[in-house]
């Protein structure tokens, strides 16, 4: 039985391809698009809109947020003009860290840091950076385990994409 179904598969193939058959009938419309302006919705072919951002957060500008369960720092940039209410429910923000050594890790982050108490010794924590953004404002945080205070974050830059219809 095998050798007779491998015969019928392997020897139906033979000869040369025959002609190509008419064209079949065209298929169903498709759905209209939505409308859109100024090309955010891809009407005037332009589709979606890519834009990013640098925003350098230095040592200093770190704001520790105490009145809390869980201490943190915190750095607000309320003049984000191109983080419109509109922007971000037709897209998207993420951001990243930026690197000096030109790479990028996403955000949020968690990392293990090392830091010197005011004893001497070493101390190990990690460090959670995370975001928030809102019309017009994007917040950035810096949360140590054990409630770890003593210094402010390091300078970070991050990149944050903007991408929308």
């Amino acid at each position: 039985m095998l050798p007779l179904l491998a015969l019928m598969l392997l020897g139906s193939c033979r000869g040369d391809e025959g002609p190509m058959g008419p064209e079949g009938p065209a298929g169903p419309a498709g759905l209209d698009g939505r409308d859109g302006q100024d090309g955010r919705d891809g009407l005037d072919g332009e589709g979606m809109k890519t834009l990013d951002f640098d925003f350098t957060v230095e040592q200093n500008d770190w704001t520790p947020v105490l009145d809390t369960e869980e201490p943190y720092f915190k750095f607000s940039f309320e003049n984000f003009a191109e983080l419109e209410t509109k922007v971000i429910e037709q897209g998207m923000v993420s951001v990243n860290r930026v690197f000096g050594d030109g790479y990028y890790g996403a955000v949020p982050s968690v990392q293990l840091k090392k830091a010197t108490n005011d004893n001497g010794d070493v101390v190990f924590y990690t460090q959670v950076i995370d975001y928030e953004f809102a019309p017009k404002t994007i917040n950035f945080f810096v949360t140590n385990s054990d409630f770890y205070m003593d210094e402010k974050p390091e300078t970070m830059t991050f990149r944050v994409v903007v991408q929308y219809y």
